[in-house]
């Protein structure tokens, strides 16, 4: 199961499942499984975060991201970063880089 469990599964879901167009929240865990599991896209940057416990996809197209924990391979998140958000950190590469080294979590 890509996600933790159901709860978490359902919990993103109900987040953001729409941004994709999910009809339920096994569609939505699917696209998640194949953004973050499958070949990296053109566009798609990864990255380790310190410490090497979560692995980070960014896609710079389609501006969505997803995290996972490197050792279970369990999905933290997928969805869409806001515009407002990118902007914030100077662009895609300045809010790639936040990304990477955040360790505040």
């Amino acid at each position: 199961m890509p996600f933790a469990n159901d709860v978490e599964r359902e919990l993103h879901f109900w987040k953001h499942g729409d941004e994709f167009g999910a009809t339920d929240s096994f569609e939505y865990e699917r696209l998640a499984d194949t953004f973050m599991h499958g070949p990296r896209g053109i566009d798609t940057h990864e990255c380790f975060r310190p410490g090497g416990l979560d692995r980070v996809r960014f896609d710079y197209g389609t501006r969505v991201e997803g995290i996972a924990r490197t050792r279970t391979m369990v999905v933290r998140t997928f969805y869409t970063v806001s515009l407002w958000l990118i902007r914030r950190h100077g662009g895609q590469a300045g809010y790639f880089a936040y990304e990477c080294g955040r360790v505040d979590l």
